[in-house]
């Protein structure tokens, strides 16, 4: 990895054939052009998970004039964490990083970046209504010519989505604060198919895979018991689980995981459409991030300037 000594250096986490690189730099390029963000030299930076944050920024560190003065800077999903979780990164100080060889990590706002394409419904639905009807076998072809998507359609379809998914979320929120809690390698097992639709349920679910943890672990997760009835506190899940039409729409946008709810989404519209040779991969990183990368207004575009702009700032 060749390192800039004059370059402010953004680490995201993602897969090599992930298209977040791609449009955070794209996204970034027109910020600055739109003067949402001042022009300095910058280099965005895909290492993997986030566990790998630390590693890579102490090799920047080393080599780096610029980053004697302002932390490595890295984007990282928010998950499931709380935002008590996220308020203590916030407080570490600048300081305090740099001289750790820490990076800074920036959460999104929401539980994932995909999270934000799910407030762009309007958009999905126009670009997937002007698919062709006819096209070159290798590109993408609509050839349902009666059905057309609508914003409310998607929308709609999202909502019960979410309806369908809040004890999936539910068991996978406390998955995710079992990991993190309990510090361990052991982690609870995936739901697959069970069927779990009361607390009582989840309940009984969550102390038996607890109680299978290996006896060594034992000290570590003893006190994990309370961790659904914290987690019940935090939202409404109470009420959504008795009664799915109570589920706030806002809320799951924002806290549910957004690849998932994504992916179902370009599911059913291609399947409404009958529309053939079109990958979710090929949609979302080639047609509609590059749609939105375009647009200062798009709400994931406007988070990236927020998260972005102090340090941008600092640079000038």
């Amino acid at each position: 990895m060749q390192i800039w000594d004059n370059f402010l250096y953004i680490l995201i986490e993602g897969e090599p054939n992930s298209p977040e690189v791609e449009f955070i730099e794209r996204a970034i390029s027109r910020l600055i052009s739109e003067a949402v963000l001042p022009n300095i030299n910058y280099d965005v930076v895909e290492i993997g998970g986030g566990g790998n944050f630390n590693s890579i920024a102490k090799m920047i560190y080393k080599k780096s004039s610029l980053h004697k003065e302002i932390p490595v800077i890295a984007i990282s999903d928010k998950d499931f964490r709380t935002q008590n979780q996220v308020n203590v990164q916030n407080e570490k100080t600048d300081d305090h990083l740099i001289k750790n060889k820490a990076a800074r990590i920036i959460y999104w706002e929401r539980h994932e970046w995909e999270n934000f394409i799910l407030e762009e419904t309007e958009t999905i639905a126009i670009i997937f209504n002007h698919i062709p009807t006819q096209a070159p076998n290798d590109k993408p072809v609509r050839r349902n010519t009666t059905n057309i998507l609508t914003k409310e359609q998607l929308d709609e379809w999202l909502l019960q989505y979410f309806k369908d998914s809040i004890v999936k979320e539910l068991v996978e929120c406390l998955r995710f604060r079992f990991r993190e809690r309990a510090n361990t390698r052991f982690s609870l097992k995936k739901l697959n198919n069970e069927v779990l639709p009361s607390l009582p349920e989840i309940e009984s679910w969550l102390r038996k895979e607890i109680a299978s943890a290996a006896k060594e672990y034992r000290n570590n997760i003893r006190d994990q018991k309370s961790m659904l009835n914290q987690k019940l506190q935090e939202m409404s899940w109470s009420s959504w689980l008795n009664d799915s039409s109570t589920i706030d729409f806002n809320q799951a946008k924002t806290f549910f995981r957004g690849k998932e709810a994504l992916t179902r989404l370009f599911g059913q519209a291609v399947n409404h459409l009958s529309i053939q040779n079109l990958s979710y991969e090929t949609f979302v990183g080639e047609i509609l991030l590059r749609e939105l990368e375009n647009n200062v207004n798009a709400l994931i575009v406007q988070q990236l300037g927020a998260m972005l702009k102090p340090y941008f700032q600092r640079c000038c």
